[in-house]
């Protein structure tokens, strides 16, 4: 189990190591990732899951009883999970904004002069 620990968090902090990134860029990189890919794409699945077992149950299996309780706990299940999305989505958004990974650049102050040795752009 350590072994893959290692594995894992070498893959993970490899460009900080090579210095090919900063921890500056590399976590508002991550929260950019989740924010834009990450959570629209599980958004997605949950609706595309969402809306087969819509159909199965509700249209296929509509004269069933059966099929009829087992699609009204997958709806529950399904809005349950859609709401836990829009949390987490929420949660991540207030932290990134709160500390300042949003993923925008920081203004130079007017008094640092902007040359090839300073950070400001």
């Amino acid at each position: 189990m350590k072994f893959y620990l290692y594995i894992a968090s070498t893959l993970i902090f490899l460009p900080v190591i090579a210095s090919a990134q900063s921890i500056q860029t590399l976590l508002p990189n991550i929260v950019t990732f989740i924010n834009t890919v990450l959570i629209p794409f599980l958004f997605g699945i949950a609706f595309l899951i969402f809306a087969y077992n819509a159909i199965l149950y509700f249209v296929i299996g509509g004269s069933n009883e059966d099929g009829r309780e087992d699609a009204k706990n997958l709806a529950i299940y399904s809005v349950a999970a859609f709401v836990f999305l829009i949390i987490f989505w929420g949660i991540v958004n207030i932290l990134s904004t709160s500390v300042g990974l949003e993923g925008e650049k920081q203004l130079c102050p007017d008094y640092v002069k902007v040359s090839s040795s300073t950070a400001c752009p």
